[in-house]
This record gives C-alpha cells, structure tokens and sequence, in this order.
C-alpha cells in the first residue's frame, strides 16, 4: 500500500513540474482522512445553478463602482442579504459585516460557539472620479500607458445622489497629466454631456458579457468576490448550514486598504477567526485560467497560515470526493498584495481563495483599456468551494489539529525511524 501510495504521488509530482497545475487527486495524498459516505449530502449539490450565478453576476457587475464610489454596489449587497434573512452590519466608514449563524445541533449558538470563517472581498474596482468638467483622477495602480489619446470612458453622472440614479456620459482622454504620478493620475477629458465634481467613471470596454465559457466585464477584480460571497451565503441559507459563516464587503481597497483597515480596527471580527480573502488575482504561467479555483498560500507581500490552507485545501479534496470533474489549484500568486496580508499583519489568522485572472485591472494587450475575463466553469467551482469550507467549518482550534494530524500520517509512513549515529 505504501509503495502503490508513493507511486501515485511520484505521477502527480511529475504533473505538477510539467504543467505547473495539479488537479486534486484524493489517493495520491500520503494522509488521509475518514470520509464518511452519509456526510457527502454536504458536498454535493453545493452550488448555485450556473443561469442564476451568472444573472446574479450581471446584476452586481454591470453596476458602477470605484474606490471609494462604491454605493450602488454596496446598496445592492444590503437589499440581496436583507431578502435572504441573514443579518446585516455597518461600521462607521460603511463596509458590511454579513453574518449566517447557525450553530450545530447540541452545540451553543455563537458567540460562545465555534468562532467564525470569515470570507473578505472588496466593493472597489480601479476608476475615475471626476474633478471638474474636464478633468478626472484616476484612482488605483495601472501603468501610463492606459491613459493614451483617446482612451475611452464611461462617466456615470449623479442625476438624484439621494436614490442612486445616473446617467452615462461618454468621454474621451484628451491629454494625460504626468507631473503628479505616480501618486497621482490625472488626465483631461473631452467629455459628450455635462457631468459633476465628485461622478465616477470606468473604462468604456464591456460591462457584462459572456461567450466560449469566458465571463468579460469592466470590474471583475475584486467586484465578482462579492458575487462569490452572495452566492455563497445564498446556498448557506438554502441548506440552512448549521455553520458560523461571515462575510466582509469592504471598501477602498485599490488605493491602499483603508476600508479593511477600519475592520480591523474595530475588533468587529474576533482573533480566533479563520479570514479568507476572496480575489480575482493576475493569470500566472503555474495558476491558468480554466484548471480551476485556486487556494492561495500567499501574495506579493507575505505567505498565508499553513492551516488556513490545509484547511482549505482538505474543502477542496471533499468536492473533488463527491464530484470527479471538479478541479482545483493551489499556489503562491504574487501579481498583487490581497487583504489577506492585512489580517496577517495585525495577527489574525488567514488564507486566501481567488480565481486566475485575464486583463488584470482592465490591462489588455499593449497596455490598451480592456474588460477583465474568467473562466465561467472556475467561478462556478469557486462557489462549490466556499460553500464546501462553510459546510466543513470546524472552528479556528481544530484546523491546527488537522495540520498536526497530517504531519504526524506523514512521519508515520517512514520506512524506518532513525537512530543515533
């Protein structure tokens, strides 16, 4: 058994340095978990249909949003949680706190219960905000070569800022105003209507569309996480998960993490929590787009906790039990600094879950404005798989037991122990 074990784990290994990618593949891991058949009710079945996650995506991405313009977004998320019965939270600069609690049969309810999997994804998405008549700022990290003559824009100009109503304003870039940048991009706009101080614009490539298995908008980065995290919370309320499931709509985050940065410092979310930051994150040539959601251990900036990703990674293994297509992939993807590195930072325990992204921040081929594209399959995977660790959830305390359990099937299938020399 042990060498039918490490042959398979040879073959995988050998996958994994040719194509850079791994499907899971149960056997071939050196532990093992007890599955027992009855709990596969709890996998399966674990995602929205693929018609209404993609209607529900429309509804969210084809709305206007730029960091700290993230309103009609932020609007939308309190009227979908509010008809699904779960209880919604504020904190002082407006990020949303969403919270599904139900605890197991003979366990008390939260707080006294298992502390909670926190997933995190932000509102924000790269944008403009307009200056005066001509002029806009653009605000999150692109190169200069987006702001070229011509580029187009769509403003969206605040007709009653009270209801949330505009209208579209087309614009063109007359001029790109280089003396400030990097820290600040500031470009003139030739501009076919009136709009005001303070409206937001996006890139004028494709709001929604989907074709050959690719969703295409302006904003998936990060706005399709909070897709992730309705549709999660959804399924949660549908199978009435006995689970201590939250989830964190922030703000802000593409100009330097103020929104998650007012999280933290509220203590809102408690340090035996398990934070999952939910992102689209730049296509590598080791995390393709199409092989799947990916379990992040790390960013550009720092690595994950081990047991975050083990557990993680354990969710992925039972989708992968009860559905043979289902793929997933687990990797560092350092093309950007992710909220994840923010909890780390200030001690809180967190991993991170994103799917490969093309177009990252709407940099299409030659640095030219273009919409942002995944793979429609990995969304839905991605979903079974936030819904499979809500469902798995056992508390903070027992995700280090699970890593120690691991350790210990490893050490165990030595061929010899070791002695003095």
């Amino acid at each position: 058994m042990r060498n039918e074990a490490k042959s398979t784990w040879r073959a995988v290994t050998h996958d994994l340095l040719e194509r850079q990618t791994i499907p899971i593949v149960w056997s071939a891991l050196p532990f093992r978990f007890a599955f027992a058949f009855g709990e596969a009710s709890r996998y399966s079945g674990g995602a929205m249909e693929r018609a209404k996650l993609l209607d529900l995506a429309e509804r969210v991405l084809r709305l206007p949003t730029a960091p700290y313009h993230e309103h009609e977004v932020r609007d939308f998320v309190i009227r979908y949680c509010c008809e699904l019965g779960v209880r919604v939270e504020t904190d002082r600069v407006g990020n949303l706190i969403v919270k599904h609690q139900r605890p197991r049969a003979g366990r008390p309810a939260p707080p006294r219960g298992r502390p909670p999997l926190v997933f995190v994804a932000h509102m924000d998405h790269p944008g403009f905000e307009v200056l005066d008549s001509r002029r806009a700022e653009f605000l999150g990290g692109v190169p200069k070569e987006m702001f070229a003559k011509g580029g187009r824009v769509r403003v969206y100009t605040s007709q009653n800022r009270v209801q949330r109503q505009h209208s579209t304003v087309k614009a063109t870039i007359r001029r790109f105003d280089g003396s400030g940048w990097p820290k600040r991009k500031i470009v003139e706009l030739t501009v076919d209507g009136a709009v005001r101080k303070g409206d937001l614009g996006m890139w004028d490539v494709p709001a929604f569309r989907v074709s050959g298995g690719r969703l295409q908008a302006t904003a998936i980065d990060d706005v399709l996480g909070s897709v992730v995290m309705l549709a999660t919370l959804t399924e949660a309320a549908r199978r009435k998960l006995r689970t201590n499931l939250w989830c964190v709509f922030t703000r802000a985050e593409e100009v330097g993490f103020p929104g998650v940065m007012a999280v933290i410092q509220s203590k809102k979310i408690p340090k035996t929590a398990l934070v999952v930051s939910i992102e689209m994150s730049k296509e590598r040539p080791w995390a393709r787009i199409g092989d799947g959601p990916i379990v992040r251990v790390g960013d550009r900036a720092s690595i994950f906790d081990p047991a975050a990703s083990a557990f993680l990674w354990r969710a992925a293994e039972r989708c992968r039990a009860c559905e043979s297509t289902f793929r997933a992939q687990r990797c560092l993807m350092d093309g950007g600094t992710c909220e994840a590195t923010a909890f780390v930072g200030f001690g809180y325990r967190a991993g991170g879950l994103c799917l490969p992204l093309g177009n990252y921040h709407n940099i299409g081929p030659n640095r030219r404005p273009r919409a942002e594209y995944v793979s429609v399959s990995d969304l839905q995977q991605l979903v079974k798989l936030t819904v499979a660790a809500a469902a798995e959830w056992p508390g903070s305390g027992a995700t280090n037991e699970m890593l120690r359990c691991q350790v210990v099937s490893i050490a165990r299938s030595v061929p010899r122990k070791l002695t003095r020399i």
